[in-house]
């Protein structure tokens, strides 16, 4: 059994999380250090979480779901 059904693989995914890592970067003052992505049974797609630090040396995350065709969904800051 593939983990990924479409033509394309894993592309369409990672692309999207790209562009979310990416609308993060655009402020200067964080830097990403980990970017996770776990396969959740319940929902059948991935969990996403990325962390980062920011200029005051604070911790930071955000969380969301991607989609194995595609896409990002309830993504957003979370407090640590």
């Amino acid at each position: 059994m593939a983990t990924f059904h479409n033509t394309y693989g894993s592309s369409p995914m990672l692309a999207s999380v790209a562009e979310y890592v990416g609308s993060i970067e655009l402020d200067d003052a964080i830097d990403i250090h980990t970017i996770t992505l776990v396969l959740n049974g319940q929902h059948g797609e991935f969990d996403l979480a990325i962390e980062a630090t920011d200029a005051d040396m604070e911790d930071r995350k955000w969380t969301g779901i991607a989609h194995r065709a595609g896409g990002v969904a309830q993504f957003g800051e979370v407090k640590i």
